[in-house]
C-alpha cells in the first residue's frame, strides 16, 4: 500500500472516531441542556404549589397552567422514608381528560404537612419525545458525519498527495536508476526538512557509488589489459617448451595442466575486458542481426563438442527474425547461451534453441532442480559445482541485454533449464 494511502486511511479512522465521540457528546449535551431549562421552570412551579399548600393558601387547579400540571397525593411514611425528597425524571403523563399519555418531564417533592401527614407533589410538563429527538439527531449527525468524513478524506488525500510529490519523484528516479548510467535526481522543490535531508543523503550515496563503480571499472580494465601480454607470453613459452624432446611424461602433463590454467585465465581476462567495454558503451553501432544465421554459425563451431558428449541439439528457428544490435555482441550473446547450455548439460542430454519475433530461447537438460535465479547472472557465480567455467558467461548475457533494453529470464520446467530473452519487438 502506498504511503499516502496509509496516511489517509489512518487519519480517516482517527477522524471517524473523533466525529463519533463528538456526536455522542453533542447528543447528551443537548439533552442535558433541555432538561436543565425544563427542570428550572418545573421546580419553580412545583415549589410555588407546595408553598401555597403548606401555607393554607388556595392552590391552582390540577389542570394545565402554562403547559404545566401537577398531582398531589398522600403517601405513607414508609414510602417517604425510601425515596428521595426531590426527584427529576422522564415519564409519560396524562395531559387531558381522554387519558392520553404524552412524554413529560417530572419533578417529585415528598414533604410533610404541619399535622404530620406525608404528601407527594408530582409536577410535570410536556417535553420533547426523546426517542424522536434521538432519531432526528442521529439522522442529521449521520448525514453531517458522512459529509464531513468524505470531505476530510478528500482533503487529506489531496494534501498528502501534494506533500508526497517530492518523495514520489525521488522514488521514481531511484527506481529507474542504474549504476554506471550516470544522472542525478532532480532537485526536490520542498520545504519539508526530512525530504531535503533524504534528497541530500541519496545524492551523496549515488555520487559515492558512481565513484566506486568507475574506480572498479578502471581497475578491472587496466588490470585485464596489462594481463593480456604476460598471459600470451607465458602461453607461447609453454607451447615452445612442450615441443622439446627432452621432457618426461610428468613434465609434459604439468605443462599441459599449466597451459589449461593459462587459457582459462585468458578467457576470464577477455570476458572482463568485454564487460568493461560494454559498461563503457563502446559498442555503439547497430545493425539488423539475423538470429537464425547467428545461431547456426555458433552451432557449426560447437558441433564437434556437442557430438563428443552425445548432446542432441534441436532448433526451432524462424526465418527473418532480426534484432537491432552490434553484430559482434549478438554473436557473443548467442555463443555464451549455447556454451552455457553445453557446459551445464548432462551426458546424452538435449538442447532446444527457439527464435521467434520478440524472443530468443535456449533450453537444456542438466541438474534435476532449479538454479538460484537471484545469483546465476552475477559475475563469477558458479552453479552446480561447475568450477571449470569462468562464471562470466551469463553475466555477459545480462550486460548485453541491459545495454539494449532486453529482458533475460530463467525458468525450470519439465526437466529443462530455460533462458529466455525478450527483445520487446515482435
Amino acid at each position: 500500500m502506498k504511503l499516502q494511502n496509509v496516511i489517509t486511511y489512518r487519519l480517516s479512522i482517527l477522524k471517524a472516531v473523533i466525529l463519533a465521540v463528538w456526536a455522542f457528546c453533542f447528543y447528551f449535551a443537548t439533552i442535558n441542556e433541555i432538561n436543565d431549562k425544563t427542570d428550572d421552570g418545573l421546580a419553580e412551579y412545583a415549589e410555588t404549589v407546595m408553598t401555597d399548600y403548606l401555607a393554607g393558601l388556595p392552590v391552582p387547579d390540577e389542570g394545565a397552567v402554562g403547559g404545566r400540571r401537577y398531582i398531589l397525593q398522600a403517601v405513607s411514611g414508609d414510602y417517604a422514608a425510601n425515596v428521595s425528597r426531590i426527584r427529576f425524571k422522564d415519564a409519560e403523563m396524562p395531559f387531558d381528560e381522554s387519558g392520553r399519555y404524552e412524554p413529560a418531564r417530572t419533578v417529585s417533592y415528598v414533604f410533610r404537612t404541619d399535622d404530620g401527614q406525608w404528601r407527594e407533589l408530582v409536577a410535570f410538563t410536556t417535553t420533547i419525545d426523546k426517542d424522536d429527538l434521538k432519531r432526528a439527531i442521529l439522522y442529521w449527525l449521520v448525514a453531517l458525519y458522512v459529509v464531513l468524513l468524505l470531505g476530510l478524506v478528500g482533503v487529506n488525500l489531496l494534501t498528502v498527495r501534494h506533500c508526497m510529490k517530492p518523495l514520489k519523484a525521488l522514488l521514481d528516479w531511484f527506481d529507474a536508476y542504474q549504476i554506471g548510467r550516470g544522472g542525478k535526481p532532480a532537485a526536490l522543490e520542498t520545504n519539508v526538512t526530512e525530504f531535503r535531508k533524504l534528497d541530500e543523503a541519496v545524492r551523496r550515496s549515488v555520487e559515492r557509488n558512481e565513484r566506486q563503480y568507475e574506480q572498479q571499472k578502471l581497475f578491472i580494465a587496466n588490470a585485464s589489459h596489462e594481463m593480456q601480454t604476460p598471459l600470451a607470453v607465458c602461453t607461447n613459452r609453454l607451447e615452445m617448451l612442450a615441443d622439446s624432446d627432452n621432457l618426461t611424461e610428468s613434465q609434459m602433463a604439468d605443462i599441459i595442466k599449466t597451459m589449461r590454467t593459462l587459457k582459462s585465465l585468458a578467457a576470464t581476462n577477455r570476458s572482463l575486458l568485454l564487460l568493461c567495454k560494454i559498461d563503457n558503451g563502446q559498442f555503439a553501432s547497430r545493425e539488423d542481426v539475423d538470429m537464425r544465421r547467428a545461431t547456426l554459425k555458433v552451432l557449426a563451431d560447437l558441433e564437434e563438442v556437442y557430438s563428443y558428449r552425445r548432446i542432441t541439439v534441436e532448433t526451432r528457428l524462424t526465418d527473418g527474425v532480426s534484432v537491432s544490435m552490434d553484430g559482434q555482441l549478438a554473436g557473443i550473446l548467442v555463443s555464451n547461451l549455447l556454451k552455457n547450455a553445453f557446459v551445464h548439460n548432462v551426458e546424452g542430454g538435449r538442447i532446444v534453441v527457439t527464435s521467434q519475433p520478440g524472443s530468443y530461447t535456449v533450453a537444456n537438460t542438466g541438474v534435476s532442480e532449479p538454479l538460484d535465479d537471484s545469483k546465476i547472472f552475477e559475475r563469477f557465480y558458479h552453479s552446480a559445482g561447475k568450477k571449470s567455467s569462468t562464471g562470466l558467461g551469463l553475466a555477459l548475457v545480462k550486460a548485453i541485454c541491459n545495454m539494449y533494453g532486453f529482458t533475460v529470464t530463467y525458468s525450470f520446467a519439465d526437466g529443462l533449464h530455460t533462458f529466455r530473452i525478450d527483445t520487446g519487438k515482435a
